[in-house]
């Protein structure tokens, strides 16, 4: 099988296409038939070196879409029940610490696969999973966001913050989000919009919505020290406020922080991880997404890069498109 692979770790010039016999199928596994694989920040770090715990040679990429082609239950016998079947995934150490789904086939265990919403192509099935992981994980697990919350999202037109602007819906919040321009942007309806064109720009647009500290949740997806220290000086004072943060800008992971305003509100601060999900929580993720997109309650992406695998100009060009944050079109590889 064809799949892109890096020996070592520092330079996109590091990974090489290649041809590689097909992973084999172990009791409780299915082979899956990558048709897209949606490329992550995660996946650009991980061939860059930025992330410690990535072993090699690997095969990068966490997001896959495809169909099942081979299935082995507990006893080594066929499974029929999964052959053919339209799954989608992600997460786990796929990618970093075991090969992932930069190739045309990829094994998964039978049971943490998860039937991908028939509404979408593989294309803009394979290119939302991980975002979508993330942006739950920021809502429900992390935030609580609950009926009648205000949210303030930082980053509202990247993948995880419109991902999570839709969850944040869902569930009856009230949603600010900040976009650094408005000029060629057309939010969606359920979101008020904040174009970031000065240093003050989130506290005067809650102000004059009237909900100067009155703001619940902060969810920054952008991870820029100024947005991030204007929108918690919104916040409210009861002790109630949740801020989660899953990003950083600086390439030292540093940036200040008004802590004087952050304890005076007596505010609480995570961090997001996609891996703090197990895969079977992952799967009932995906699961619940699967119905919801189906239903017409959440919406897919309308549009999709697609990157065939053999073009090693355009697997590079996205990797450094996801790294830099250059375009808003998600890009998946087309094994």
């Amino acid at each position: 099988m064809q799949a892109l692979k890096f020996e070592k770790t520092g330079s996109f010039d590091e990974l090489s296409l290649v041809n590689i016999d097909k992973p084999t199928v172990h009791p409780g596994e299915a082979l899956v038939r990558v048709r897209a694989a949606g490329v992550n920040g995660s996946d650009a770090a991980a061939v860059l070196g930025m992330l410690p715990f990535v072993t090699t040679p690997r095969i990068p990429g966490r997001d896959f879409s495809g169909e099942v082609v081979e299935a082995l239950d507990a006893s080594g016998a066929s499974s029929q029940e999964w052959i053919g079947a339209e799954v989608w995934g992600t997460g786990s150490q796929r990618g970093f610490t075991s090969d992932g789904t930069f190739s045309q086939y990829v094994t998964v265990p039978i049971a943490v696969l998860s039937r991908k919403p028939a509404s979408l192509d593989h294309s803009r099935a394979g290119s939302m999973t991980l975002p979508w992981l993330c942006a739950w994980i920021t809502v429900d697990t992390l935030a609580n966001v609950k009926e009648g919350d205000n949210v303030i999202i930082i980053g509202a037109r990247g993948g995880i913050g419109s991902a999570a602007a839709q969850l944040c819906k869902e569930r009856g919040a009230r949603i600010f989000g900040t976009y650094s321009s408005l000029a060629k942007v057309t939010p969606p309806s359920y979101v008020t919009p904040i174009e970031l064109g000065s240093k003050s720009a989130i506290r005067e647009a809650i102000a004059k919505a009237g909900l100067q500290n009155k703001i619940d949740v902060l969810l920054d997806c952008a991870g820029y020290d100024q947005p991030f220290n204007d929108a918690v000086f919104t916040m409210t004072p009861d002790g109630t406020g949740r801020v989660v943060v899953m990003a950083v800008h600086a390439k030292d992971g540093l940036f200040p922080v008004n802590l004087r305003t952050f304890y005076t509100k007596a505010l609480t601060l995570k961090g997001m991880m996609s891996s703090i999900l197990g895969p079977l929580e992952v799967k009932e993720v995906l699961d619940d997404l699967a119905k919801k997109i189906d239903s017409g309650l959440l919406e897919g992406p309308k549009e999709v890069n697609e990157v065939d695998i053999r073009n090693m100009d355009a697997v590079k060009g996205a990797l450094q498109e996801i790294l830099t944050r250059a375009a808003h079109v998600r890009s998946v590889i087309v094994p």
